[in-house]
């Protein structure tokens, strides 16, 4: 785990400090919105943002309920500088059969008698 974040050590009782304890005590899990809220701090996005910048991956998310009420979470992904997860395997891609394939050959007159 670093040691500071942007040269502050997380020991401070700093509001990012806060936010990323409580993230990190999460481990992983999403943190509700007045989770954050409950810490008292006025300019919490302003905070995420630092702590994204100096490196961390905070992602989140938000669903609009039925009243039209919008409710945010926020969970710590990755510390700065641990490797970027592997990338997702892309399904194969199988060559087309040979009568599937385009019959194009550059000549005009060709192309309009062989096109289906």
């Amino acid at each position: 785990m670093p040691r500071s974040v942007n040269d502050l050590p997380l020991q401070r009782k700093t509001q990012r400090a806060a936010i990323l304890r409580l993230l990190i005590d999460a481990r992983g899990g999403w943190v509700s919105l007045p989770q954050i809220l409950d810490l008292h701090i006025s300019q919490f996005g302003a905070r995420i943002f630092e702590l994204r910048r100096a490196g961390f991956r905070i992602e989140n998310r938000t669903e609009r309920d039925d009243s039209g009420v919008v409710h945010s979470w926020y969970r710590l992904v990755a510390f700065p500088g641990a490797p970027p997860p592997p990338p997702k395997p892309e399904p194969a891609k199988t060559a087309p059969e040979w009568k599937d394939r385009p019959r194009l050959t550059g000549l005009p007159l060709f192309d309009r008698a062989v096109q289906p």
